[in-house]
């Protein structure tokens, strides 16, 4: 199970954006006996976060597929880089996509991102859940979408920040 803010996800394939100290609360929260993190080329997250990961970087999205075909971790955080995308043809992207979508049927991904772009809003159009988190003055907005339907949530900045990452 992941909680992001008070959104609970249990396994599958799952897309988040949010700020940083949600995304590093995830990650440094988990609790899966093995967890692997992926970083591209550069990260906004992975040098601040506390935490036993395997971590990997991959320069394409080629490396980003050889390394989840041999990932065995329960936990799989995969941080979004627009930057390996630059050269990647539409059906490398698909083969990506599908991969994501598979290991997520027996392990919890993670993939994440800080900042929105086209490649990653394509890749949110698969997952099996998205959840959005905007930092607001006063909380936090948070959209989920799902195959369950879209449900909206304010999360006061009084409230407990609790995000944990279990398997599936």
């Amino acid at each position: 199970m992941i909680e992001v803010l008070s959104v609970e996800i249990e396994g599958g394939f799952n897309a988040i954006c949010a700020p940083e100290e949600i995304c590093r609360g995830a990650i440094e929260g988990h609790r899966a006996i093995s967890a692997l993190y992926v970083a591209g080329n550069r990260s906004r997250v992975i040098g601040k976060v506390r935490g036993k990961l395997n971590v990997r970087r991959a320069f394409t999205v080629h490396q980003l597929i050889e390394i989840l075909l041999e990932s065995y971790e329960e936990a799989i955080f995969v941080e979004h880089d627009a930057l390996i995308f630059e050269e990647c043809d539409f059906p490398t992207l698909k083969d990506l996509i599908m991969l994501l979508r598979q290991i997520g049927t027996e392990r919890t991904v993670f993939y994440f991102t800080c900042c929105r772009d086209r490649v990653f809003d394509l890749i949110t159009k698969m997952a099996d859940r998205y959840v959005y988190v905007e930092r607001d003055v006063n909380g936090y907005y948070i959209a989920d979408v799902s195959c369950n339907g879209f449900r909206q949530l304010f999360c006061p900045k009084s409230a407990q920040l609790t995000l944990e990452a279990f398997p599936g």
